[in-house]
Protein backbone atom coordinates (compact mmCIF):
# COMPACT_ATOMS: atom_id res chain seq x y z
CA UNK A 1 0.00 0.00 0.00
CA UNK A 2 1.39 3.24 -0.68
CA UNK A 3 1.69 5.50 2.65
CA UNK A 4 0.63 9.20 2.71
CA UNK A 5 3.14 11.18 2.28
CA UNK A 6 4.61 8.87 -1.03
CA UNK A 7 0.88 9.68 -1.95
CA UNK A 8 1.38 12.97 -1.75
CA UNK A 9 4.62 13.37 -3.73
CA UNK A 10 2.99 11.81 -6.25
CA UNK A 11 0.04 14.03 -6.67
CA UNK A 12 2.36 16.78 -6.50
CA UNK A 13 4.78 15.23 -9.85
CA UNK A 14 1.39 14.78 -11.41
CA UNK A 15 0.11 17.87 -10.73
CA UNK A 16 3.48 19.57 -12.56
CA UNK A 17 3.43 17.19 -15.51
CA UNK A 18 3.07 18.42 -18.42
CA UNK A 19 0.32 17.41 -20.81
CA UNK A 20 2.71 15.82 -24.02
CA UNK A 21 4.88 14.17 -21.44
CA UNK A 22 2.19 12.61 -19.79
CA UNK A 23 0.32 11.42 -23.01
CA UNK A 24 4.08 9.94 -23.93
CA UNK A 25 3.79 7.55 -20.97
CA UNK A 26 0.77 6.02 -22.20
CA UNK A 27 0.93 2.68 -23.82
CA UNK A 28 -3.02 1.30 -22.96
CA UNK A 29 -4.70 4.30 -22.09
CA UNK A 30 -5.39 7.19 -24.01
CA UNK A 31 -7.87 9.28 -22.67
CA UNK A 32 -8.30 11.67 -26.00
CA UNK A 33 -10.32 8.35 -26.76
CA UNK A 34 -14.04 9.07 -25.29
CA UNK A 35 -14.23 5.24 -24.32
CA UNK A 36 -10.98 5.51 -22.38
CA UNK A 37 -12.84 8.61 -20.61
CA UNK A 38 -15.55 6.95 -19.99
CA UNK A 39 -13.29 3.81 -18.94
CA UNK A 40 -11.78 5.39 -16.51
CA UNK A 41 -14.42 7.67 -14.93
CA UNK A 42 -16.20 4.33 -14.21
CA UNK A 43 -13.00 2.46 -12.84
CA UNK A 44 -12.92 6.05 -10.67
CA UNK A 45 -16.33 5.41 -9.49
CA UNK A 46 -16.63 1.75 -9.14
CA UNK A 47 -13.64 0.28 -9.73
CA UNK A 48 -10.58 -0.95 -6.89
CA UNK A 49 -7.37 -1.05 -7.89
CA UNK A 50 -5.32 -3.68 -4.88
CA UNK A 51 -1.45 -3.55 -4.52
CA UNK A 52 0.66 -6.08 -3.47
CA UNK A 53 4.37 -7.03 -2.50
CA UNK A 54 6.82 -8.16 -5.15
CA UNK A 55 4.88 -5.99 -7.95
CA UNK A 56 1.14 -7.90 -7.49
CA UNK A 57 -2.07 -6.02 -8.11
CA UNK A 58 -5.10 -6.00 -10.22
CA UNK A 59 -7.60 -3.53 -11.18
CA UNK A 60 -11.10 -5.09 -9.82
CA UNK A 61 -14.57 -4.08 -11.24
CA UNK A 62 -17.67 -5.73 -9.59
CA UNK A 63 -20.35 -5.59 -10.54
CA UNK A 64 -24.55 -6.60 -10.16
CA UNK A 65 -24.79 -9.69 -13.01
CA UNK A 66 -27.51 -7.23 -15.03
CA UNK A 67 -24.88 -4.79 -16.03
CA UNK A 68 -22.61 -7.50 -17.41
CA UNK A 69 -22.27 -5.98 -20.48
CA UNK A 70 -20.34 -3.00 -19.89
CA UNK A 71 -18.03 -5.87 -18.34
CA UNK A 72 -17.59 -7.41 -22.08
CA UNK A 73 -17.18 -4.19 -23.46
CA UNK A 74 -14.37 -3.45 -21.23
CA UNK A 75 -12.89 -6.86 -21.93
CA UNK A 76 -13.04 -6.12 -25.65
CA UNK A 77 -11.40 -2.93 -25.32
CA UNK A 78 -8.24 -4.39 -23.11
CA UNK A 79 -7.95 -7.67 -24.76
CA UNK A 80 -5.27 -8.82 -22.01
CA UNK A 81 -8.28 -9.26 -19.50
CA UNK A 82 -9.05 -12.34 -18.36
CA UNK A 83 -12.71 -14.22 -18.50
CA UNK A 84 -15.33 -12.23 -16.62
CA UNK A 85 -16.16 -14.67 -13.09
CA UNK A 86 -19.47 -14.22 -11.14
CA UNK A 87 -20.25 -15.01 -7.48
CA UNK A 88 -23.07 -14.86 -5.29
CA UNK A 89 -22.46 -13.81 -2.08
CA UNK A 90 -24.62 -11.76 1.24
CA UNK A 91 -24.42 -8.57 1.28
CA UNK A 92 -25.60 -5.49 3.84
CA UNK A 93 -28.52 -4.97 1.41
CA UNK A 94 -29.36 -8.32 0.42
CA UNK A 95 -28.68 -12.21 0.74
CA UNK A 96 -27.60 -14.27 -2.32
CA UNK A 97 -26.31 -11.11 -4.41
CA UNK A 98 -25.57 -12.28 -8.06
CA UNK A 99 -22.25 -9.99 -9.28
CA UNK A 100 -19.86 -10.61 -12.57
CA UNK A 101 -16.40 -8.84 -11.85
CA UNK A 102 -13.59 -8.08 -14.53
CA UNK A 103 -9.65 -7.91 -12.97
CA UNK A 104 -6.71 -6.15 -15.07
CA UNK A 105 -3.18 -7.53 -13.63
CA UNK A 106 -0.98 -6.37 -16.31
CA UNK A 107 1.56 -4.05 -14.30
CA UNK A 108 2.24 -1.33 -16.72
CA UNK A 109 -1.06 -1.31 -17.56
CA UNK A 110 -1.79 -0.39 -13.38
CA UNK A 111 1.32 1.84 -13.69
CA UNK A 112 -0.95 3.51 -15.89
CA UNK A 113 -3.41 4.50 -13.88
CA UNK A 114 -1.25 5.65 -10.78
CA UNK A 115 0.54 8.31 -13.19
CA UNK A 116 -3.17 9.29 -14.14
CA UNK A 117 -4.11 9.48 -10.49
CA UNK A 118 -6.00 6.52 -9.76
CA UNK A 119 -4.61 5.14 -6.66
CA UNK A 120 -4.82 2.10 -4.68
CA UNK A 121 -7.06 1.25 -1.30
CA UNK A 122 -10.00 3.73 -0.70
CA UNK A 123 -10.30 6.36 -3.49
CA UNK A 124 -12.72 8.79 -1.96
CA UNK A 125 -10.55 11.90 -0.97
CA UNK A 126 -8.11 11.08 -3.70
CA UNK A 127 -10.39 11.53 -6.80
CA UNK A 128 -9.45 13.90 -8.91
CA UNK A 129 -10.09 14.84 -12.73
CA UNK A 130 -7.43 13.32 -15.25
CA UNK A 131 -4.62 15.72 -15.21
CA UNK A 132 -4.08 15.27 -19.35
CA UNK A 133 -6.59 15.95 -22.19
CA UNK A 134 -9.70 13.91 -21.77
CA UNK A 135 -12.92 13.54 -22.92
CA UNK A 136 -15.19 15.85 -20.62
CA UNK A 137 -18.79 14.47 -21.37
CA UNK A 138 -17.56 11.11 -21.32
CA UNK A 139 -15.42 10.91 -18.54
CA UNK A 140 -18.39 12.49 -16.54
CA UNK A 141 -20.61 9.75 -18.07
CA UNK A 142 -18.55 7.14 -16.52
CA UNK A 143 -18.98 8.80 -13.23
CA UNK A 144 -22.49 8.63 -13.30
CA UNK A 145 -22.58 5.62 -14.57
CA UNK A 146 -20.31 3.85 -11.86
CA UNK A 147 -21.82 5.89 -8.71
CA UNK A 148 -24.40 8.55 -9.98
CA UNK A 149 -28.30 8.56 -10.53
CA UNK A 150 -30.49 10.20 -13.52
CA UNK A 151 -34.04 9.41 -14.04
CA UNK A 152 -37.24 10.90 -12.79
CA UNK A 153 -37.97 11.34 -9.13
CA UNK A 154 -40.93 10.47 -6.86
CA UNK A 155 -42.12 14.27 -7.41
CA UNK A 156 -41.81 13.29 -11.45
CA UNK A 157 -38.93 15.60 -12.55
CA UNK A 158 -36.02 14.43 -14.04
CA UNK A 159 -32.38 14.50 -12.15
CA UNK A 160 -29.26 13.80 -12.58
CA UNK A 161 -26.53 13.48 -9.31
CA UNK A 162 -23.79 12.11 -7.62
CA UNK A 163 -22.27 11.66 -4.74
CA UNK A 164 -18.67 12.71 -4.09
CA UNK A 165 -16.20 13.22 -0.98
CA UNK A 166 -13.14 15.13 -3.12
CA UNK A 167 -12.98 18.68 -3.28
CA UNK A 168 -10.89 18.43 -6.55
CA UNK A 169 -13.50 16.28 -8.08
CA UNK A 170 -16.60 18.85 -6.80
CA UNK A 171 -15.33 21.96 -7.90
CA UNK A 172 -14.46 20.53 -11.69
CA UNK A 173 -18.33 18.91 -11.67
CA UNK A 174 -19.73 22.36 -10.53
CA UNK A 175 -17.47 24.47 -13.13
CA UNK A 176 -18.71 21.61 -15.35
CA UNK A 177 -22.36 22.17 -14.50
CA UNK A 178 -22.43 26.17 -14.48
CA UNK A 179 -20.80 25.88 -18.34
CA UNK A 180 -23.44 23.88 -19.20
CA UNK A 181 -26.36 24.78 -17.24
CA UNK A 182 -25.79 28.21 -16.28
CA UNK A 183 -26.65 26.93 -12.58
CA UNK A 184 -23.98 28.20 -9.91
CA UNK A 185 -23.84 25.31 -6.91
CA UNK A 186 -22.88 26.14 -3.51
CA UNK A 187 -22.93 23.09 -1.54
CA UNK A 188 -21.69 22.29 2.23
CA UNK A 189 -20.77 18.33 3.22
CA UNK A 190 -23.95 16.62 4.49
CA UNK A 191 -23.32 16.10 8.60
CA UNK A 192 -24.14 12.04 8.01
CA UNK A 193 -21.74 11.16 5.85
CA UNK A 194 -19.40 13.94 5.26
CA UNK A 195 -20.08 14.25 1.10
CA UNK A 196 -21.37 16.44 -1.52
CA UNK A 197 -24.94 15.27 -2.83
CA UNK A 198 -24.54 17.41 -6.03
CA UNK A 199 -28.09 17.11 -8.10
CA UNK A 200 -29.28 18.88 -10.81
CA UNK A 201 -33.11 18.69 -11.70
CA UNK A 202 -35.67 19.92 -14.48
CA UNK A 203 -34.89 21.69 -17.13
CA UNK A 204 -31.20 22.20 -15.99
CA UNK A 205 -31.12 18.22 -15.60
CA UNK A 206 -32.15 17.91 -19.33
CA UNK A 207 -29.55 19.98 -20.55
CA UNK A 208 -27.50 18.34 -18.55
CA UNK A 209 -28.23 14.84 -19.65
CA UNK A 210 -28.64 16.00 -23.18
CA UNK A 211 -24.99 17.01 -22.81
CA UNK A 212 -23.68 13.80 -21.13
CA UNK A 213 -26.16 10.74 -23.31
CA UNK A 214 -25.39 11.98 -26.85
CA UNK A 215 -26.60 9.40 -29.44
CA UNK A 216 -24.03 5.78 -29.85
CA UNK A 217 -22.39 6.92 -26.92
CA UNK A 218 -20.72 3.71 -24.52
CA UNK A 219 -23.49 3.81 -21.81
CA UNK A 220 -25.57 1.50 -19.31
CA UNK A 221 -28.40 0.34 -20.73
CA UNK A 222 -30.21 0.61 -17.49
CA UNK A 223 -28.80 4.55 -16.87
CA UNK A 224 -29.66 4.85 -20.66
CA UNK A 225 -33.36 4.20 -20.25
CA UNK A 226 -33.72 6.06 -17.34
CA UNK A 227 -31.69 9.50 -19.09
CA UNK A 228 -34.16 8.85 -21.99
CA UNK A 229 -37.43 8.76 -19.53
CA UNK A 230 -35.84 12.20 -18.22
CA UNK A 231 -35.67 13.50 -21.46
CA UNK A 232 -39.10 13.27 -22.29
CA UNK A 233 -40.32 14.98 -19.84
CA UNK A 234 -42.30 18.66 -20.24
CA UNK A 235 -42.46 21.41 -17.68
CA UNK A 236 -46.05 21.68 -16.98
CA UNK A 237 -47.46 25.78 -17.48
CA UNK A 238 -48.41 25.61 -14.35
CA UNK A 239 -45.22 25.08 -13.00
CA UNK A 240 -43.70 27.91 -11.58
CA UNK A 241 -39.74 29.13 -12.47
CA UNK A 242 -37.48 29.60 -9.13
CA UNK A 243 -34.57 31.95 -10.11
CA UNK A 244 -32.40 31.30 -7.07
CA UNK A 245 -29.82 34.72 -6.23
CA UNK A 246 -27.16 33.77 -4.00
CA UNK A 247 -25.82 36.38 -1.09
CA UNK A 248 -22.84 37.88 -1.64
CA UNK A 249 -20.58 39.05 1.08
CA UNK A 250 -20.95 42.89 0.85
CA UNK A 251 -24.82 42.02 0.43
CA UNK A 252 -24.34 40.66 4.42
CA UNK A 253 -22.36 43.39 5.29
CA UNK A 254 -25.00 45.71 4.31
CA UNK A 255 -27.70 44.04 6.28
CA UNK A 256 -26.16 43.72 9.23
CA UNK A 257 -25.49 47.80 9.80
CA UNK A 258 -28.86 48.88 8.07
CA UNK A 259 -32.57 48.65 9.21
CA UNK A 260 -34.78 46.16 7.10
CA UNK A 261 -36.52 48.80 5.44
CA UNK A 262 -33.05 50.35 4.47
CA UNK A 263 -32.13 47.21 2.95
CA UNK A 264 -35.13 46.07 0.85
CA UNK A 265 -34.53 49.44 -0.62
CA UNK A 266 -31.05 49.18 -1.48
CA UNK A 267 -30.94 45.33 -2.11
CA UNK A 268 -34.49 45.00 -3.91
CA UNK A 269 -34.67 42.12 -1.79
CA UNK A 270 -38.01 40.74 -0.04
CA UNK A 271 -38.38 41.44 3.91
CA UNK A 272 -38.60 37.62 4.20
CA UNK A 273 -35.39 36.95 2.71
CA UNK A 274 -33.51 39.89 4.29
CA UNK A 275 -35.08 38.61 7.96
CA UNK A 276 -34.21 35.03 7.24
CA UNK A 277 -30.64 35.77 6.37
CA UNK A 278 -30.11 37.77 9.48
CA UNK A 279 -31.22 34.88 11.44
CA UNK A 280 -28.65 32.77 9.92
CA UNK A 281 -25.63 35.15 10.23
CA UNK A 282 -26.31 35.75 14.42
CA UNK A 283 -26.94 31.95 13.96
CA UNK A 284 -23.85 30.59 12.55
CA UNK A 285 -26.18 29.29 9.88
CA UNK A 286 -23.96 30.75 7.54
CA UNK A 287 -20.72 30.52 9.31
CA UNK A 288 -18.06 30.99 6.68
CA UNK A 289 -19.87 34.09 5.38
CA UNK A 290 -19.47 35.42 9.33
CA UNK A 291 -15.83 34.60 9.56
CA UNK A 292 -15.11 36.42 6.27
CA UNK A 293 -17.13 39.63 7.78
CA UNK A 294 -14.81 39.28 11.29
CA UNK A 295 -11.93 39.76 9.18
CA UNK A 296 -13.01 43.07 7.33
Amino acid sequence: MISKKDFKKISDWLWEIPKKTQRNFMKYLNLKLPKHSYFFGFIQADGTLRQYSRNRGYLEIELNKKDKEILEFFRKLFPFCPPIKSRIRNTNFKKNHESNRLRMFPKKFRDELLKLGFFPGKKFLNIFPPKCSFSEKDYIRGLIDGDGSVGISKRGFPFISISVKSEALKNYLYDVIEKITGEKKRLSRNKRDNIYNIMVNKGKAQRFIRYLYYPNCLVLKRKLKKAQQALKWKRPKTLKRVFQKFWLPYEDQYILNHSIEESCNYLKRTEKSIKMRLWRLNNHKASYLKACLNRN
